[in-house]
């Protein structure tokens, strides 16, 4: 296995979460329900008592269905379609934690969102001569939303800042610095 793909695994891995949870649940599961037919079937054989259903009466049941059998029956496919939709989803659905990895020629460099976001605000708010409380940002993906209350009577030159937070983003990676949105408040605060 070469270096490069041991890498991208390194990153992908940061990046996406395991589904081994779900797949343990759905596992356990499984184990408990074929425990269960397994343990009322050894019962049903021996001769004693079963502990929820013996097989054979469920057998029967399900072929001569009353009412409150068929209740029951409803109410356990409901349960196992919502469970069945959950795990689809899970398993169809690309999961992401709140890192972005980051190309760089030594190794596997992966950045928190959240550092994004605080360097977005810490730049923006440098670019518009706020203080540092002034500022927010949020960071998703690619994109960056910067948020800026400006001091009341010193105006805020909207596009400056956007250089500035695309430039600042940009050193850490050309991808970050692409898709940044600035939002200035209108009612600033007292200095």
């Amino acid at each position: 296995m070469s270096n490069g793909s041991v890498e991208r695994r390194i990153r992908r891995r940061s990046v996406h979460p395991s589904r081994s949870t779900a797949v343990s649940v759905a596992l356990v599961v499984l184990v408990l329900v074929a425990a269960w037919i397994g343990t009322e079937s050894v019962l049903k054989a021996v001769g004693a008592a079963p502990l929820l259903a013996d097989p054979q009466t469920v057998v029967d049941a399900a072929l001569k269905p009353d009412a409150a059998f068929v209740t029951i029956v409803e109410v356990v496919a409901v349960v196992l379609v919502v469970l069945g939709v959950v795990l689809i989803v899970l398993a169809l659905k690309p999961g992401r934690q709140h890192r972005s990895a980051v190309e760089h020629d030594r190794g596997a460099v992966v950045i928190d969102t959240r550092i994004l976001a605080s360097t977005a605000a810490n730049a923006a708010g440098l670019a518009a001569g706020v203080p540092e409380d002034n500022t927010s940002a949020t960071a998703r993906g690619r994109s960056t939303e910067v948020r800026v209350v400006p001091v009341t009577g010193v105006p805020v030159d909207e596009q400056r800042v956007r250089d500035a937070v695309q430039q600042r983003l940009g050193r850490l990676d050309e991808r970050f610095g692409k898709r940044v949105k600035v939002r200035v408040e209108e009612k600033g605060t007292l200095a």
